[in-house]
């Protein structure tokens, strides 16, 4: 099941993201979409092409997306962000602290 955060981190050049997840929610690809999740086993951030999510390996598992975006740069911008407001909020480097 793939869920959403309330305050995504969205790269600039995403446009509408409320359609963006509908689309992907309903299985509809997007071409140059990124997620950007939060893996709760390994307790880090991860990101893929959103088409990724019709192969069965990631189809049934748990997706929790923090960020979309659209280019691998751009997904590493942004975990750079988060990591950033991490240390800025906690005073360390503990995403899985942050996020959960």
């Amino acid at each position: 099941m793939i869920t959403f955060r309330d305050n995504l981190y969205l790269s600039p050049s995403i446009k509408k993201a409320d359609k963006i997840k509908w689309k992907i929610k309903t299985g509809r690809g997007q071409f140059n979409v990124y997620l950007i999740a939060y893996n709760h086993d390994s307790r880090k951030l991860e990101f893929f092409h959103n088409g990724l999510l019709k192969q069965k390996a990631l189809y049934n598992r748990d997706i929790d997306v923090v960020g979309l975006a659209t280019s691998d740069d751009e997904c590493i911008d942004i975990t750079g962000k988060i990591l950033l407001e991490t240390y800025e909020k906690t005073g360390v480097y503990d995403i899985s602290g942050y996020l959960e």
